[in-house]
């Protein structure tokens, strides 16, 4: 009996971890919608966004926005709050 039967399943582990990190939750600024979103690159965070419109960009002066205010993402669903 091979005692490689890890590899198979690691690299098919791998890429579905990586997935899953992909899924985040956006709340637009200066809106009550949120998104459940498949982000363009792994993140560490899950919930992203929401405050008042522009806040990012006062708050920030020169800095290009974040991912999540660019629109650079899928949208799964939509969220309700309650």
């Amino acid at each position: 009996m091979s005692s490689r039967w890890w590899l198979p399943s690691t690299l098919a582990l791998a890429p579905a971890l990586a997935l899953v990190s992909m899924v985040d939750v956006v709340h637009l600024e200066g809106d009550h919608v949120s998104f459940l979103v498949l982000a363009p690159h792994p993140t560490l965070g899950f919930v992203h966004g929401g405050g008042e419109e522009g806040a990012f960009r006062r708050a920030h002066p020169g800095v290009p926005p974040p991912w999540w205010l660019r629109g650079d993402y899928w949208v799964l669903c939509e969220v309700t709050d309650g």
